[in-house]
């Protein structure tokens, strides 16, 4: 059996152990980066930096392999994720007879030739638009070749640790020099975007905010849910530290003429006014003392307002890697009890997006 190695350790381990259950003498060859073997595997070293990509394996050696069954491990929920499309192309490359898919979820789909047909007309020819688009925009800003924005936007999640790791911040000033000094959020945000994992997100909170109300986008980064918010005609308020990734987001408003009200965060509580609605997305994990802000962010909705928020909690990760950027790792039980000392009312969740409003 050919394995890609395109999900964490735990996803691949515990994938390992159903199939020796069944097939205790079955042989697994892993295809990896060096440095990412596996115990009992027979390795089998991808060349290159970054992303799997088809042109760089060498598939004549896979097919003479024979493998009866190439496994690809998607590191997500989403049944067909385009971004995976490089490493489908190196599984069907393979000559494996059978080719399957399995998810975070423990989830697994076999798939044919038809199914990645129906995959590339309905997901991946539309994602490399967006892609393409995205670089575009990205490199009109940089002044970078499109090859380098491609490369930094497949590394910049590693970047972004291995930054982190170097300075080593402690205290709220240095943390706020680390994300204000960098750009690697502009490539690891529009990755996100192109990638479309916030589609679902984005759809959500677009149906919870009317046309016309006063919108703050608390941590809006390139601003994946300010920027749709303002062409659906809300009076948005995008927030974020100041540096490359604000004046990124200050770029795609200007391009799309969008009246977007850009405001940097120079102080831990930087609103005066009130809102509408306030929508933070995956960000408060990311702050020193996440009550702190989610009691700032309280005060400033208005009386019948809305507070949307995303939370990435450290159970719902999957994997083994480390998230050195979440500071302080909320439970989901700290988090509501916060909000419920706070006044402020589940009212729907939708997805992983959280609805509250004041109590009555």
């Amino acid at each position: 059996m050919l394995l890609i190695r395109s999900a964490p350790e735990k996803m691949l381990l515990e994938f390992l152990e159903i199939l020796r259950g069944i097939q205790p003498e079955a042989g697994v060859t892993l295809l990896c980066h060096a440095g990412r073997e596996l115990e009992g595997c027979e390795s089998l070293i991808y060349p290159h930096q970054g992303f799997f990509r088809p042109e760089n394996v060498n598939t004549r050696k896979l097919k003479s392999a024979h493998f009866e069954l190439a496994a690809v491990p998607y590191a997500t929920e989403r049944r067909f994720h385009p971004a995976y499309y490089n490493v489908d192309s190196i599984a069907q490359a393979s000559g494996a007879d059978r080719v399957v898919l399995f998810y975070r979820d423990g989830r697994a789909l076999p798939a044919d030739k038809e199914f990645f047909e129906l995959k590339r007309l309905r997901v991946v020819e539309p994602y490399l638009e967006r892609k393409r688009q995205a670089l575009a925009e990205i490199a009109a800003f940089t002044g970078e070749e499109l090859s380098l924005v491609e490369e930094k936007c497949d590394l910049a999640g590693l970047e972004a640790v291995r930054l982190w790791s170097a300075a080593d911040p402690r205290s709220e000033e240095e943390v706020r020099r680390y994300y204000t000094s960098h750009d690697f959020y502009i490539y690891e945000l529009m990755k996100t975007e192109y990638n479309g994992d916030r589609e679902e997100l984005v759809d959500s909170v677009l149906e919870e905010c009317a046309p016309g109300e006063k919108v703050l986008d608390y941590g809006a980064g390139v601003g994946i849910f300010s920027i749709p918010l303002a062409a659906r005609g809300a009076e948005v308020t995008h927030l974020d530290l100041p540096g490359p990734l604000f004046e990124f987001a200050r770029s795609r408003f200007a391009s799309r003429g969008l009246p977007v009200r850009l405001l940097a965060c120079e102080r831990e509580e930087p609103l005066t006014g009130s809102y509408d609605t306030i929508v933070s997305i995956f960000v408060v994990e990311h702050l020193l003392d996440p009550e702190r802000t989610l009691r700032h962010l309280s005060r400033h909705i208005t009386r019948e307002g809305k507070l949307l928020l995303a939370v990435d909690f450290e159970e719902q990760r999957c994997g083994d890697e480390p998230l050195p950027l979440h500071l302080a790792p909320l439970t989901a039980e700290r988090y509501y009890s916060i909000m419920r000392e706070l006044g402020l009312e589940l009212v729907r969740r939708r997805g992983r997006l959280d609805v509250f409003r004041r109590k009555a």
